[in-house]
């Protein structure tokens, strides 16, 4: 399995079952609270709504920032299970994890509960996905691929690629009309049927993709090991690749509402594109550790979380900086 260390280390852990979560309880978490230094923490995403930014991360920690990304704040745990990745469909949001983890909430962030995937079972769910007909599916570890159409209250688990499909799958976006599947050992599909069916790709790369983009042109943009950036503008039907000026994991990416793109990875690697995906270049955060996601904030910044890393990137700045400790 070619993934970056810290990422490895989350998918065997759940593999091996330790600290496993399966309870069936509904509690709710209350409004957050206590000030956080994020850069004590181990975050995997962030996503804004509502004006405010949500990042979740190692064993189940939930911190919310209503200032941009310059302070944060702890909510309740629900889990001790590591939290990997996130989505909103107004205001409701979806928190997945390891150990088939899953909380909800309904009033964009603020307060969340337990939802109990009785097809996930055990195994970690890395992605999520709010779909534009209202549906979200959350996918991961050995092929897992789940669809929620009660707006994340339940689950059905369905098949991709094939019944035998058993590799880890990365990220699932819409794109086009059309989903595509991204994922472990080069794994390339898409669906043209909502995700009923799925035809594989020919893969322009053997090792791992860690995540995908619908660009503003159309085109398709996939990432994954060692900086390898391939872009489409066919729908997959061929690739080429994007010259990246790092080579290391990339581990996240967004787009902006202009339509520039943020590629980030490891050694505090953090890429732009203004032309759609075919050019990047990179300023390294301070501190150089794995970054693992960034999200645009409301004020136009560039908002970026990982493994003990965290801080801002105002558009103008010639270089990140850390963020603010409480």
């Amino acid at each position: 399995m070619h993934m970056p260390k810290y990422m490895k280390a989350m998918v065997l852990a759940s593999a091996l079952g330790l600290g496993g979560w399966h309870q069936l309880g509904h509690s709710v978490s209350g409004p957050v609270a206590a000030s956080v230094d994020v850069t004590r923490l181990a975050l995997f995403d962030v996503q804004a709504v509502a004006g405010r930014l949500v990042a979740v991360g190692e064993r189940g920690a939930i911190v919310t920032s209503l200032d941009q990304g310059r302070t944060w704040q702890m909510g309740q745990a629900l889990t001790d299970r590591t939290l990997t990745a996130l989505a909103f469909q107004g205001e409701v949001g979806l928190a997945v994890g390891h150990g088939g983890s899953l909380l909800r909430s309904a009033d964009g962030g603020q307060s969340w509960a337990k939802v109990a995937v009785k097809d996930a079972g055990t195994d970690s769910i890395l992605g999520v996905t709010a779909l534009h007909d209202g549906r979200f599916v959350a996918y991961g570890s050995f092929g897992l691929y789940l669809v929620s159409s009660d707006r994340g209250l339940t689950w059905v688990r369905q098949p991709t690629i094939s019944p035998e499909f058993d590799r880890h799958i990365s990220k699932v976006i819409e794109a086009g009309g059309k989903l595509l599947l991204v994922g472990e050992s080069g794994t390339l599909a898409v669906s043209s049927d909502g995700g009923s069916t799925w035809a594989a790709l020919s893969s322009p790369y053997e090792g791992s993709l860690f995540g995908a983009l619908a660009l503003s042109d159309g085109a398709w943009l996939v990432y994954g090991m060692r900086g390898n950036v391939f872009r489409s503008s066919d729908e997959g039907k061929t690739w080429s690749k994007v010259s990246f000026p790092a080579v290391v994991a990339i581990n996240g990416g967004a787009i902006g509402p202009n339509g520039q793109v943020v590629l980030v990875g490891n050694d505090g690697v953090m890429a732009v594109s203004a032309d759609n995906g075919r050019n990047f270049s990179s300023s390294n955060v301070p501190v150089r550790l794995p970054l693992a996601q960034a999200s645009f904030a409301r004020d136009g910044a560039l908002v970026y979380v990982g493994y003990l890393v965290a801080g801002r990137q105002d558009r103008a700045a010639t270089r990140p900086a850390p963020v603010s400790k409480p």
